[in-house]
């Protein structure tokens, strides 16, 4: 995947992040509890879906990384 499309994801996730936590507030003050619940639900999964992979591509870097220097050493 391209650099252009890869930023182009990001963007949009970003928005709809964004969208979903404000629209959850909004929502949770106007009394519609279900749908504001149902709004920071998928806002909850998006953030912890990225965390988790940002998690694991930052693990597996560090991870590359050390072996490929201690590779040196020996």
């Amino acid at each position: 995947m391209s650099d252009k499309k890869k930023e182009i994801i990001k963007t949009w996730i970003l928005i709809i992040m964004i969208v979903c936590l404000i629209g959850a507030f909004i929502l949770f003050f106007l009394g519609q509890y279900k749908i504001a619940l149902g709004l920071g639900g998928v806002f909850t999964t998006i953030a912890t879906f990225i965390s988790q992979w940002t998690h694991d591509k930052n693990a597996d870097y560090i991870y590359r990384n050390s072996q490929k220097n201690n590779h040196h050493k020996w």
